[in-house]
C-alpha cells in the first residue's frame, strides 16, 4: 500500500466515526437495535482511528471529565458483575453489557472531541452536522410516537419497547433540546422552535403514561417558558404557548387522571399495609434496600441482598410484597440501588457524575445548559426509577452528550 493510499485510509476512519455518531439518536427511537449496531461500529472506527494516532504519537486528550464519567460506571459495572458472578454464583447478564457500552461510550466521546480538537473535519460543518443530528432526532422520535398513538390504544414505547425507559429517554433529549433553543439568538425561528418541540413533547410523554414524566417534563416546560418570557417579554408569545400546552394537556385529559387515581389508590393502599401496587412496592423497596445498605455498607451480590431483603419482610410479617417481585429488576431508586449493590464506591461515581453532568456545566456556563438540563432530568427520574444501567439509555445519553460538547465547544470560540 503506498504511503498515499495510508493516508486516505487514516483520514477515512474520523469521518467514519463521526458519521456513525450523528446517525444513532435519529435511529435509536425509531430502530433500537439499528442505533444500538452503529453505535458499535461508532465504537469501533473510534477505537481504531486513536489507535491510529497514538502510533502516529498525536497527542490524544484522555482527561476530558465527561468521558472519564462514563468509564468510571463502566469500570464499576464490569467489576460488580465479574465479583457477583464468580464469587457468589449470579446467573443472568448482570450489568456486563451496560459496563461495556459504558466503556465504548468513553472511547467514542475521547475520539470524537479528538477529532474536533485536530480540526480532521471541518468544524463549521461538524457543528451543522450536530444540529441536524438533534433536531432529526426529536423529529423521527414524534413522528413515530404519534404514529404508534393513532395505530393502538396502549401506552406508547417507540422503538425502546418500554414506556418508562422511553419517557426518561425522550425526555431528556427534548428537554436538552429546547435549552438549545433558548440558547439561540433571538431571530424569526425561535419561538416557533420553542413552540414546537416544548408542545410535541409534552404531549408524547403524556401518551407514554409515565407518572414522574409527566410530572417532571411538565414542571421543566413551564420553567423553560419563564426563562424564555424574561428574555422577549412577549405576552402574547407565552399566552399561546399556555394555551397550547393547556390544550395538549386537555387531549391527554383521561391519561392525566387516570394515572392521577391510580397514584391515589395506590397511595391510600399502602397506608392501609397494602404495598402489592406499583407505589406501594416502591415505598417498601426504598427502606429495605436503605437497611441492605447499612448492613453492607462496601456493598455485595445482589443475590445476598435479595436474601436481607426477603428475610426483612419475612420478619415483619410481609411474606407476599410486591418488592419481592421488583426487586430481582432494581429498586426503583438510582441511588438506594448503587448503595445497595456497589456500596459506598457506587454513591461517590454516582455522585460524582451528577456533579459533573448538572453542578460543573451550572457554575461554567451559570445557566442551564443543554447538558444539565438532560442531567437533571435524569437525577429527578432516578429518584422513582434506576436509568443509568439501561443500556439503551447508555446509548442515547451518551450520543445526546457528544453532539452537545461539540456544540458547547464551538460555542465558546
Amino acid at each position: 500500500m503506498s504511503v498515499l493510499d495510508r493516508n486516505n485510509l487514516i483520514m477515512l476512519l474520523p469521518w467514519l466515526a463521526f458519521a456513525s455518531l450523528i446517525s444513532i439518536l435519529p435511529l435509536a427511537f425509531i430502530y433500537e437495535k439499528g442505533g444500538r449496531v452503529i453505535f458499535y461500529y461508532c465504537a469501533y472506527f473510534s477505537l481504531a482511528g486513536l489507535a491510529v494516532d497514538f502510533y502516529r504519537k498525536k497527542k490524544v486528550l484522555l482527561t476530558d471529565r465527561k468521558a472519564l464519567t462514563m468509564l468510571m460506571l463502566g469500570i464499576m459495572f464490569i467489576g460488580w458483575s465479574i465479583y457477583a458472578k464468580y464469587l457468589h454464583g449470579e446467573k443472568g447478564e448482570l450489568y456486563f453489557t451496560a459496563g461495556k457500552r459504558c466503556v465504548l461510550a468513553f472511547i467514542i466521546m475521547t475520539y470524537i472531541f479528538h477529532i474536533y480538537h485536530e480540526k480532521y473535519i471541518n468544524k463549521s460543518f461538524l457543528i451543522k452536522c450536530c444540529t441536524v443530528s438533534l433536531a432529526l432526532a426529536f423529529v423521527t422520535s414524534s413522528s413515530f410516537a404519534l404514529l404508534q398513538a393513532l395505530t393502538s390504544a396502549d401506552r406508547i414505547v417507540l422503538g425502546i419497547n418500554r414506556a418508562t425507559l422511553t419517557a426518561y429517554a425522550y425526555s431528556a433529549v427534548t428537554l436538552a433540546l429546547i435549552a438549545l433553543i433558548l440558547k439561540m439568538h433571538d431571530g424569526k425561528y425561535k419561538k416557533l422552535y420553542f413552540l414546537i418541540v416544548s408542545i410535541m413533547s409534552l404531549y408524547v410523554i403524556l401518551l407514554t403514561q409515565t407518572r414522574s414524566a409527566m410530572v417532571i417534563h411538565s414542571l421543566f416546560l413551564a420553567y423553560m417558558t419563564f426563562r424564555l418570557f424574561a428574555v422577549t417579554r412577549s405576552i402574547k408569545f407565552i399566552s399561546v404557548v399556555a394555551v397550547l400546552m393547556l390544550v395538549a394537556a386537555g387531549a391527554g385529559y383521561k391519561l392525566i387522571e387516570k394515572r392521577l387515581d391510580l397514584t391515589l389508590h395506590e397511595y391510600q393502599a399502602y397506608e392501609k399495609g397494602n404495598d402489592r401496587t406499583s407505589l406501594g412496592s416502591r415505598f417498601t423497596m426504598w427502606k429495605t434496600g436503605a437497611l441492605s445498605f447499612e448492613n453492607a455498607p462496601l456493598g455485595q451480590a445482589q443475590v445476598e441482598r435479595n436474601k436481607f431483603i426477603k428475610s426483612y419482610l419475612d420478619a415483619h410479617n410481609n411474606k407476599n410484597s410486591l418488592a419481592l417481585f421488583y426487586m430481582n429488576v432494581h429498586l426503583h431508586n438510582e441511588f438506594i440501588q448503587y448503595a445497595s449493590l456497589f456500596g459506598v464506591v457506587g454513591v461517590l461515581v454516582l455522585l460524582y457524575f451528577f456533579y459533573v453532568f448538572i453542578v460543573s456545566e451550572l457554575i461554567l456556563k451559570r445557566t442551564l445548559t443543554p447538558i444539565a438540563a438532560a442531567g437533571i432530568a435524569i437525577l429527578l427520574y432516578g429518584m422513582t426509577d434506576v436509568v443509568l444501567t439501561s443500556i439503551e439509555f447508555i446509548v442515547i445519553f451518551s450520543v445526546l452528550v457528544v453532539l452537545l460538547t461539540l456544540k458547547e465547544k464551538n460555542d465558546a470560540l
